[in-house]
């Protein structure tokens, strides 16, 4: 959590503003990531993300690429989890050419007994079709904190 925090210090430091029309584009990722969520759409959700896309799960190795969110997708929706995010911070470079998402998310998948909740960070870069997902750092948390 604590770099999280920091990441979005040295955002607001650098004097980085979320432009309307950015912020309403960013805003369709997180809800698309949710209609996917939603409608069990693995392919759907990793289409949100980079070809080389860095994935930083909890005491693992980073990872490059699509596997590791792939993976996670797929064993979501195969056991039919409920996953949500909501976006607390959001932070746009000036030139729009980067942002960084940081918010809660919410997942239960009952076939294996979780209960869960977490904090995820995407940084995210604009392409041609919209923003996509190129880092995604997230965390689940212990019991009681949040």
């Amino acid at each position: 959590m604590r770099i999280m925090t920091t990441i979005a210090a040295v955002l607001l430091s650098t004097g980085m503003a979320v432009a309307d029309d950015a912020t309403t584009s960013l805003n369709a990722v997180n809800d698309q990531f949710n209609i996917f969520a939603a409608d069990q759409d693995a392919a759907g959700l990793v289409s949100l993300y980079s070809e080389d896309t860095l994935w930083i799960e909890q005491g693992k190795p980073v990872r490059q690429g699509l596997e590791g969110p792939r993976e996670l997708f797929e064993f979501v929706t195969a056991n039919k989890g409920d996953v949500t995010h909501t976006i607390d911070h959001l932070y746009v470079s000036d030139d729009e050419t980067l942002a960084v998402m940081i918010g809660f998310v919410e997942a239960k998948i009952e076939t294996v007994g979780m209960d869960a909740t977490g904090t995820y960070l995407f940084v995210l870069r604009p392409e041609d079709d919209g923003w996509e997902i190129v880092t995604d750092m997230w965390h689940q948390h212990t019991n009681g904190e949040e």
